[in-house]
């Protein structure tokens, strides 16, 4: 399935404003909200600065846009996925088998989209906003992160057999996908110690078959055991 950033009609209205909102998402991620500022933004775009006002009112709006598509993008890379787990979880279809291979499924995806996706244009972004977050979050946080975070751990939590709401898991949960986003936070070092200039589709599955290991040992050690 091909995915992109802030997708719009032909329409040469929506195209010059998918132009900013792109223009703008390399420029926060540059330079932070604060320092970016709409000028350059608009220049960038081959805009001129009332474009902005025009089409999204104020630059604090523009970044909230700005959020809002990375987390559309994010939301469609597991798509259907997704959407049939919450409909088993629902069920009590999913079996402990299941939510590992699940797991495994999940965190694939997410790795190769990094990886090979356009996950490099985003990750400046992301990362100021874990790092420093502005009053938008909560749009990213609310919309994306959370059910995301929430899904996985439920998953986890069949798998394991521990409580999906409680702080255990969730910890555990974030821990287990925190190996997926090492690689694209710092992949500079991983790069350099492989020796390679670029990581590929090699490289994707070499790693993801290391989480798969990482999945299964951790999730059947904390199984507890039939007497």
């Amino acid at each position: 399935m091909t995915r992109e950033l802030f997708p719009s009609s032909p329409n040469k209205g929506e195209q010059a404003r998918r132009g900013l909102l792109l223009s703008a998402l390399e420029k926060f991620g540059q330079r932070g909200y604060e320092n970016a500022s709409v000028r350059e933004i608009a220049e960038a775009a081959g805009q001129n600065v009332g474009a902005i006002a025009y089409y999204f009112g104020n630059k604090e709006s523009l970044y909230a846009e700005v959020l809002k598509g990375i987390g559309a993008y994010l939301r469609s890379v597991l798509g259907e996925t997704a959407d049939e787990l919450r409909e088993r979880l629902a069920g009590g279809s999913l079996d402990p088998d299941s939510a590992r291979s699940a797991l495994k499924h999940i965190f694939r995806t997410m790795l190769g989209e990094q990886i090979e996706g356009d996950f490099d244009k985003i990750r400046s972004v992301m990362m100021r906003e874990q790092s420093s977050p502005s009053e938008s979050f909560d749009l990213l946080y609310r919309d994306t992160i959370r059910p995301l975070h929430d899904l996985l751990t439920r998953v986890f939590a069949v798998a394991t057999g521990e409580d999906p709401e409680g702080p255990l898991a969730i910890v555990r949960t974030h821990a287990l996908f925190g190996q997926v986003i090492v690689f694209t936070m710092a992949r500079e070092t991983i790069r350099r110690r492989l020796g390679v200039r670029k990581l590929g589709p090699e490289h994707a599955a070499m790693i993801g078959g290391v989480i798969d290991e990482h999945v299964d040992l951790i999730c059947r050690g904390l199984t507890p055991k039939k007497p």
